[in-house]
């Protein structure tokens, strides 16, 4: 199954925590998988601004929901200077709610579940916008 695309918006300054849902059945039982995800300017960028993992407790693996955890001070000290697109990014939302719509700087990452038989498979992929917070 090919990875879906999913867009996300990180606050400088602020928590960011996102629960995913997987789809009900027989595959959504990841709870012995592990993680990975890095943010980058670029799909070959080097070095990655941000990476969460299983390993690092920024990522949970749970019965159908894969949470993401970055605590503030983390997102305070992400350092963007190598980001040169500037763009906008909407996050989903249940229907009838107003979307999450934010500007500022690009990067790009995926996320990969790697099963307990070592089987990699991307799940998501898209941008990330990083938005300087205003108070400190």
């Amino acid at each position: 199954m090919p990875a879906r695309k999913r867009d996300f918006i990180i606050e400088k300054g602020s928590d960011f925590q996102r629960v995913l849902y997987l789809e009900p059945g027989a595959d959504a039982d990841i709870r012995l998988f592990t993680a990975r995800m890095q943010i980058r300017a670029s799909a070959t960028g080097e070095p990655f601004l941000l990476e969460l993992t299983t390993a690092n407790s920024r990522i949970t693996c749970d019965y159908g929901t894969i949470t993401l955890n970055v605590p503030a001070a983390i997102t305070t000290a992400i350092d963007t200077s190598t980001l040169t697109s500037r763009g906008k990014v909407t996050e989903p939302v249940a229907a009838g709610k107003l979307p999450f719509e934010r500007e500022g700087k690009i990067g790009v990452y995926d996320l990969e579940l790697v099963s307990p038989a070592g089987i990699v498979t991307q799940y998501l992929f898209g941008q990330v916008v990083f938005v300087d917070n205003v108070t400190r």
